[in-house]
């Protein structure tokens, strides 16, 4: 199949929110690990999991979803820096 005009746009710009939530996702789980957690479970049951499912963590983490501004101020809160270090990646 070749590609061309809106489609190969679509295409790309489709890949490149992949490939930022793949980023976004191993930044996250850095961060937590950096924090002293065991795991991003570990910090999901200790810190967030009254206010974030713990699908919608581990989604965000491994990329399936896109994250929320809202869920990730949530993350940010529980891990005590600004949410603008959780896009500093």
């Amino acid at each position: 199949m070749h590609w061309t005009g809106a489609g190969l746009a679509k295409l790309k710009k489709s890949k490149s929110n992949a490939v930022w939530q793949v980023a976004l996702g191993q930044h996250l789980e850095r961060l937590i690990l950096s924090k002293g957690y065991d795991s991003v479970y570990d910090f999901w049951v200790q810190e967030i999991g009254e206010d974030i499912s713990r699908s919608t963590l581990s989604y965000i983490v491994n990329a399936k979803v896109d994250a929320k501004a809202t869920t990730l101020k949530k993350i940010a809160d529980a891990l005590g820096v600004k949410p603008k270090e959780l896009l500093d990646f």
